[in-house]
């Protein structure tokens, strides 16, 4: 390769390849006698990192899902509290007690279940939120 330069022609001089202008700042060895690298096997960190991260991820999935069951179940207590017969606003902090009716009906009631001969369901509490939790 060749350059010209206003009336100076210079010719640039072919080096061989392995030659390196700057061999100390590389990370490798840059002539045949420098000790040869290979690559890092990396199979058994791979496993363990991959062996660790299930673990936590199912462990994490689980919570999750037990979380999920529990919301579920809070959801449909709140649900059918609210959807049942009463004639009166419940009182936050007030236990009551779910009963069914003859009929299937579900009444809310403050009447203990050792005081009325109806079918008990189970007792709740109302909660500052506004949801109801199964006391028993």
């Amino acid at each position: 390769m060749s350059h010209t330069c206003g009336t100076f022609f210079f010719m640039e001089t072919k080096r061989p390849d392995n030659f390196v202008d700057n061999p100390g700042i590389l990370p490798y060895g840059s002539n045949l006698s420098a000790p040869s690298f290979r690559p890092t096997d990396l199979t058994s960190f791979k496993k363990t990192g991959v062996s660790k991260a299930e673990k936590i991820f199912d462990k994490r999935y689980k919570e999750l899902v037990e979380q999920a069951e529990t919301l579920q179940k809070s959801f449909l207590i709140t649900q059918e509290v609210y959807e049942s017969n009463y004639k009166f606003e419940p009182v936050i902090g007030e236990i009551y007690h779910l009963y069914e009716d003859s009929d299937g009906k579900k009444l809310l009631s403050l009447i203990d279940p050792s005081q009325w001969n109806k079918k008990h369901l189970y007792s709740v509490i109302l909660n500052s939120d506004m949801t109801w939790t199964k006391i028993n």
